[in-house]
């Protein structure tokens, strides 16, 4: 990713949901800048430009230098927001100062690459079971994500954090136990399997009846 990225902002000198529906008139987001033990400013950002930085790879992880006016640059990155639901529009965005000089906790997508042997040859499926992973490393060297190769998987094997690919940027805090990405059965076949052992409880279950049916049938 990018590693900082020029974000300038205006202050907020009235607040309120007049003043933040004003504000998203103007295509812009209310938002709060706070931490380092400084006092929190209210802002506002351009609502457009922040959507694209939160939808693009590095969304969240990316560090902004926030741009205030008349005051010093902060770098930040985005802890929180807000989004309408109905209409998906940012509503708020909660942006935190960090040292870039000290590790900071992040949650970094999985990526996957290459079609797993048994989603190619055995007719598995791919199922991401966590699609973030919890990492600890500087504010600059936060990964856009973490790819796994997935080739060699087959149908009932597993790539668990303690398999993903070491770092020295990074280090994970996910438990190493955790799995990340298997290829399961594909769930015709469990359903076919449970079909089955139904018809066969079915059958089981008919059986004493003909026997008794039968027996009757000898006495008479």
């Amino acid at each position: 990713m990018e590693q900082q990225l020029e974000f300038e902002v205006s202050v907020r000198n009235s607040r309120g949901k007049n003043e933040a529906r004003r504000l998203r008139l103007q295509g812009k987001v209310p938002a709060i800048l706070y931490g380092l033990g400084a006092d929190p400013v209210a802002i506002s950002m351009d609502t457009q430009k922040m959507t694209r930085i939160l939808k693009s790879p590095s969304g969240h992880n990316q560090i902004l230098n926030i741009k205030l006016d008349g005051m010093d640059t902060a770098a930040a990155m985005a802890a929180d927001w807000q989004v309408d639901p109905q209409h998906g529009y940012l509503l708020h965005v909660d942006m935190k100062r960090v040292d870039l000089t000290k590790k900071i906790t992040v949650r970094v997508p999985i990526a996957t690459r290459g079609t797993a042997v048994g989603v190619k040859d055995e007719g598995g499926l791919e199922d991401i079971v966590s699609r973030e992973i919890e990492i600890v490393c500087l504010p600059l060297e936060v990964p856009a994500s973490i790819e796994i190769d997935v080739t060699a998987l087959a149908v009932g094997d597993a790539v668990r954090v303690r398999d993903l690919p070491a770092s020295d940027t990074y280090k994970y805090v996910t438990p190493p136990e955790r799995i990340v990405v298997h290829v399961i059965a594909p769930k015709v076949e469990a359903e076919e399997e449970e079909t089955t052992a139904e018809e066969g409880e079915e059958a089981a279950a008919a059986e004493p009846e003909v026997a008794e049916k039968g027996k009757t049938g000898e006495s008479e």
